[in-house]
């Protein structure tokens, strides 16, 4: 369904739309849903025994796709006329609750270390790196609260606030997945170890 409306969203942007295939990369949307995507076919791919990036990259992505939509109902909705409302829809907002339902309720019981908090940053990171090279380039930016004539205090305290939620999302996400059904099969799990080595010592 995620992949189908990325597409179909793609398709409408550049066919009546002002967009071009080398804007699509400047926004984040399509790059977190791809980490969507590729986050739940990891996790399908690993089963129960995920290892640790791919429970990063799962709470990572449903980290992303939370924000987007947070972002795009708060702050950019009243801006835009999508073409296919459903599909808009599920971009913004039905991606990140798929992303976010799956994270706490199916997966294997292994949770991700806090210390892999940080990793959070990374995507974000290249795409802001990306856009600072764009804007410098040719000045392009593809969001309202990104346009320099707000002035570099105003973008910088913008893109702060959805820094500090992003990672607030991240660590919320991780103490929901402590105290849910991964959990207790991450306790299940330890117990199981724990039994077959005690009966392996005997």
């Amino acid at each position: 369904m995620i992949t189908v409306s990325l597409g179909i969203q793609a398709w409408a942007d550049l066919t009546y739309g002002t967009f071009t295939w080398a804007q699509l990369p400047g926004y984040f949307t399509p790059l977190a849903n791809i980490a969507g995507i590729v986050a739940l076919v990891a996790a399908a791919l690993a089963g129960s025994r995920e290892p640790d990036w791919v429970a990063s990259l799962r709470v990572n992505a449903a980290t992303y796709l939370v924000v987007v939509g947070v972002v795009y109902w708060t702050m950019l909705a009243p801006y835009t006329s999508p073409k296919f409302p459903l599909v808009n829809a599920i971009l913004h907002g039905g991606a990140g609750l798929i992303l976010a339902l799956d994270w706490l309720l199916i997966g294997g019981a292994r949770l991700p270390r806090w210390r892999m908090l940080w990793t959070v940053m990374t995507l974000p990171a290249a795409w802001m790196g990306y856009l600072l090279v764009r804007a410098f380039h040719d000045g392009w930016v593809p969001y309202p609260f990104l346009d320099p004539a707000r002035g570099a205090v105003a973008i910088a305290q913008t893109v702060g606030a959805i820094v500090l939620a992003g990672v607030a999302v991240a660590a919320l996400l991780r103490l929901l997945a402590a105290a849910g059904p991964r959990a207790r099969r991450q306790r299940r799990a330890r117990g199981s170890y724990a039994a077959t080595g005690i009966l392996s010592d005997r």
